[in-house]
């Protein structure tokens, strides 16, 4: 993934710095709520300019046609006042390449780790992220089937998907954070399998979500007891309950 300098630079004097500044932060928060960049993003101020630096999960990732109706809207209160320039500094080295299949895949997989900036949604094809940007909005969870205008509900799961994986990885509250990650019935994994189910029936292509282990992988899936493992060695995951909508790698 490239990592993407945009230049701000002022028409005019700017006389409401704090507004500015916060119209920015604005601008950069929609377009990670809409996957269109990722979490790292800085913004910069330098010799009277504005400097965003975003990392991209695909080339095509900030053209307008993908921005959603705050990011449209932003961008146009920025270039009131701002010329916009871009400029490629170089490639993250510290992220995947996202899929680049042609057609759509046979099926998705939801999945992240305490390490992971990409979308957390993979393809079944090959295996890499799928920018959020590329999928149609959920709808938003209590709510009487109304829809967002972003990816935040698939972000914050996410963000609290990683941090019960940091607590994890740290030794703390053990029991709490692996049950949360392995648990098919846990709050954590409800709300994935929500966010599987929601993207299932809006695209049409299977849905599953993925399930953590430590030890060793259940022989049968945890939610039906069915068989699940694969034999074909060019899956890149190791089980797959299609009636459950479940997957796992061996540990």
């Amino acid at each position: 993934m490239n990592c993407i300098k945009i230049i701000f630079t002022p028409k005019t004097p700017i006389n409401d710095e704090e507004a500015i500044t916060e119209l920015f932060w604005d601008y950069l928060a929609s377009l990670y709520n809409n996957g269109q960049i990722l979490g790292d993003y800085l913004f910069i101020k330098n010799n009277g300019n504005y400097l965003a630096i975003v990392t991209i999960p695909d080339d095509d990732a900030l053209n307008d046609s993908h921005n959603n109706v705050y990011g449209s809207k932003y961008l146009d209160d920025i270039k009131n006042y701002f010329a916009i320039t871009k400029e490629i500094i170089g490639e993250n080295m510290n992220t995947d390449e996202s899929c680049d299949c042609v057609e759509k895949p046979e099926w998705y997989m939801l999945y992240t780790d305490r390490g992971d900036e990409e979308s957390p949604v993979v393809c079944g094809r090959c295996g890499k992220s799928v920018p959020l940007y590329r999928l149609p909005y959920i709808r938003v969870e209590g709510t009487n089937g109304h829809f967002a205008d972003e990816h935040f509900r698939v972000l914050s799961w996410q963000k609290e998907y990683k941090a019960v994986d940091k607590l994890w990885m740290a030794c703390l509250a053990d029991r709490f954070t692996f049950r949360q990650m392995n648990n098919v019935d846990s709050t954590l994994s409800k709300a994935g399998r929500y966010i599987c189910k929601e993207f299932e029936d809006l695209t049409g292509i299977p849905f599953y979500y993925y399930v953590y282990h430590y030890k060793k992988t259940p022989a049968t899936c945890p939610s039906c007891g069915g068989d699940w493992k694969l034999t074909d060695e060019e899956n890149f995951i190791d089980f797959k309950c299609d009636k459950c909508r479940l997957v796992a790698d061996e540990v």
